[in-house]
């Protein structure tokens, strides 16, 4: 009687439905965990991707700074043809850099200030390029957050992986076990 019992439960078909069984879950993890983990991850290089792109287009806005700085200092040390144009090209420029930055602390100064003041170019330009390298770092620390909250994702993805191969190897195992049984 007993020995029934354990040929039922050591029957063929047993083999086969465990070995399908664990097949289907090795491809639903495949398919779904690691699908939903590796979504979450293009996401995320999307963002870092993006964050780059950024922080190449800081570099080159701080690059313009110095030299538009360098250009007016040349323009400023020679007598100018038509004055009043230049002050009107240098005043437009000092007023681009106190709105694209946020300088709002220099617009008192820039408001009494007359003609070509070189003091004035020389400080806005270094907060401008001191704001803009802040932003850099600031984009670059977001850059490396977003890598490390990757990783996890990335090593579950590993995890996963071998867990469903483990399955699909026992699977095609026990179903290969009842020609075995068989025999």
């Amino acid at each position: 009687m007993a020995r029934s019992r354990l040929d039922r439960f050591l029957a063929p078909w047993v083999f086969v439905l465990t070995g399908i069984i664990f097949n289907i879950l090795s491809a639903v993890i495949t398919h779904y965990f690691i699908g939903l983990n590796n979504d979450t991850i293009n996401d995320i290089d999307r963002q870092i991707q993006s964050k780059e792109v950024l922080i190449d287009s800081l570099w080159q806005s701080k690059t313009e700074i110095e030299r538009k700085q360098e250009f007016f200092i040349l323009l400023l040390a020679k007598q100018p043809d038509r004055p009043a144009v230049t002050d009107s090209i240098y005043r437009d420029y000092l007023q681009e850099l106190l709105e694209n930055h946020g300088l709002k602390e220099f617009s008192a100064r820039m408001n009494r200030e007359t003609g070509n003041d070189l003091d004035l170019l020389l400080d806005l330009s270094k907060a401008a390029q001191k704001s803009t390298i802040e932003s850099i770092n600031d984009t670059y620390f977001e850059t490396l957050e977003l890598q490390e909250s990757k990783m996890p994702l990335v090593r579950n993805n590993s995890r996963l992986f071998s867990i469903a191969i483990f399955l699909q190897v026992i699977g095609l195992i026990l179903v290969l076990a009842r020609d075995l049984r068989r025999s």
